[in-house]
């Protein structure tokens, strides 16, 4: 629950000039307490929002940080790495870079993207990104190259993108001036006189209703990518839309804030923008058939439905979509051999590593097809024999030759991969996948929203996937370049709002909150078949509980990985709570 902080708003009473004297003296300058929430509230507690925070809650400010979830780390938590420019591990590692260069590779690769976000994000990447999370204890251990990039850029932590999020949500914990409201969906802004000045929020497991105020709201609700009907009605211009397009964006990205802020009189701006993926496979876990997870063998042979090949398979994901929505249906085949089986890979799941047997998709008869035979693994898949035994043939044969005519794959001998031969074969059905949006809600250089007009509509921020990501991505989006467009938007917008409100805030002390770590003894009393029974039941604003308890009874975790006499099973409330609850997420994460 959010503390009540009390701001002292004058207002002048407008005076009657005749024969009013008396009444003037009286009315002008009353005096009118108005009671607010925050002096800010953010409205999601991804990547963005929590750096927003962070940046406002180091300045002094009172910030209340509303989330749908119960936990911190939005899409964020589905990401990989960040694009950055001229980095102490780049110089480390003997990396050459400059903001000049890297500005100049990511405009010519991205065809229009913003060119004074993109000038702004190569001169700060390192000072507003890097050197920001570095000090609050994120590290970063290699750089990989990545497409549109002349030199590596593309940074990585010790694992997924949660070792980015999670040190920036403990910075958040510490200071007593961020407080949080969690399973709780923002359903409406608040509007006075043409400002924004709240939240109308949803409480999903009480199902009360609040109208939170403030100064001013910075929504960092994500993208629309979760909505397949939204992404095909604003689909990407000059491609044909797929017959079948999956969901691989976050349970969150609905497009929520999208609406809030046009119900607001917000404009959105090239929202037919989105970085589709080309990998990505039925999860078989969803019961809809509507969810991904993505996949990929860098070994492997794709056809379309006619069984034949259609596209270099290790081209640029861009030129890759282009000849996807062009096969009817939109669909196609992954197929290798037993010899690459173990090439496979799943992101997006809670397994990343293969097994060598029962695999959750290569032995699950539902998602790949596996035969002794070309013409059988043909028959299985509903692909033309004849067609699919001669597409293998003919790729067999270029790897024999060095070299791929068709498709330009590999040339001269180098990067030639194995020849399809040895039984059992395998077929996985792909699919184009949504991902992220790269257009949003209309900003300016301060993050603040804009209307149809141009004009700033004021109270009223934009960050993160919200906007687009700064528009930097232009047509074809550039790996890593989500993540660290997300904390510097969150920065940029609470560095506007600290310069405008600072000046006549008074600035409270911040009281860094420490976990207790009393030693006590403590054992579980709840059995497998009581999570079983609380898990069958299907609850509103447990979305988060549902998935890490029903990964703890497939992977047969111990109770003790993650609960103790210090956060015994019992709801988590206080900061210090969430603080050794966030130090496991990496059990899971």
């Amino acid at each position: 629950m959010a503390r009540k902080i009390f701001h002292r708003v004058w207002r002048v009473v407008a005076c009657l000039a005749a024969g009013a004297a008396l009444l003037l003296s009286a009315s002008c300058g009353q005096q009118k307490a108005v009671e607010l929430d925050a002096q800010v509230i953010v409205i999601g507690a991804g990547l963005s929002g929590l750096s927003a925070a962070v940046e406002m809650g180091r300045s002094g400010l009172n910030v209340l940080v509303v989330d749908m979830n119960s936990v911190a780390g939005g899409h964020t938590m589905l990401a990989g790495g960040v694009a950055m420019a001229v980095t102490p591990l780049q110089e480390r590692l003997g990396i050459e870079d400059s903001a000049e260069l890297a500005y100049a590779d990511w405009m010519a690769w991205t065809k229009d993207g913003d060119a004074e976000w993109t000038r702004f994000y190569a001169s700060n990447s390192r000072p507003m990104v890097y050197d920001w999370v570095t000090e609050m204890g994120v590290e970063f251990v290699r750089v990989a190259p990545s497409h549109g990039n002349s030199v590596p850029r593309f940074h990585f932590t010790r694992g997924r993108a949660a070792h980015l999020v999670l040190p920036i949500y403990r910075t958040a914990l510490g200071m007593s001036n961020i407080s949080f409201q969690w399973s709780a969906q923002a359903e409406e802004l608040l509007l006075s006189d043409g400002r924004v000045t709240g939240v109308v929020v949803k409480d999903l497991r009480s199902g009360k209703v609040r109208r939170l105020t403030a100064d001013n709201v910075v929504l960092a609700t994500g993208g629309f990518e979760s909505d397949v009907e939204r992404v095909l009605a604003n689909w990407i211009p000059g491609l044909p839309r797929p017959d079948r397009l999956l969901i691989g964006s976050a349970i969150s990205a609905t497009g929520s804030g999208h609406d809030m802020a046009t119900g607001a009189g917000a404009a959105l701006d090239k929202i037919n923008r989105h970085f589709i993926y080309v990998n990505g496979v039925v999860d078989p876990r969803d019961r809809q058939q509507s969810h991904a997870l993505t996949a990929g063998n860098d070994q492997s042979l794709w056809v379309n439905a006619s069984g034949q090949r259609f596209t270099n398979e290790a081209g640029f994901e861009k030129d890759v979509l282009a000849d996807l929505v062009q096969q009817k249906p939109s669909t196609y085949w992954m197929v290798f051999d037993a010899a690459t089986r173990d090439s496979f890979g799943v992101r997006g799941a809670a397994w990343l590593n293969n097994s060598s047997e029962e695999h959750p998709i290569l032995d699950n008869p539902n998602a790949t097809k596996r035969a002794q035979s070309l013409p059988e693994l043909a028959a299985m898949s509903g692909l033309p024999p004849d067609a699919l035994v001669q597409s293998v043939e003919e790729y067999n044969a270029a790897i024999d030759a060095g070299e791929d005519t068709a498709f330009g794959r590999f040339a001269h001998g180098e990067n030639v991969p194995p020849k399809i031969q040895q039984p059992p074969f395998y077929a996985v059905q792909v699919f184009p996948v949504t991902r992220k949006n790269m257009g949003g809600v209309a900003i300016d250089r301060q993050a603040r929203a804009l209307d149809k007009s141009g004009q700033v509509l004021p109270g009223l921020y934009a960050v993160g996937e919200l906007n687009g990501s700064l528009g930097i991505n232009g047509m074809f989006g550039l790996d890593g370049m989500f993540l660290g467009p997300a904390i510097l938007s969150g920065r940029v917008a609470a560095q506007s709002i600290v310069a405008a409100t600072t000046a006549r805030t008074n600035v409270p002390e911040i009281a860094p909150v420490e976990p207790s770590r009393n030693v006590g003894e403590w054992q579980p009393t709840l059995t497998s078949e009581g999570l079983e029974a609380m898990l069958a039941m299907q609850r509103d604003g447990y979305w988060h509980f549902q998935v890490s308890h029903q990964l703890v009874l497939e992977r047969n975790y111990e109770c003790t990985d993650c609960h103790s006499a210090q956060l015994p099973f019992a709801p988590v409330n206080d900061h210090a709570s969430r603080l050794l609850q966030a130090e496991v997420c990496a059990t899971c994460h």
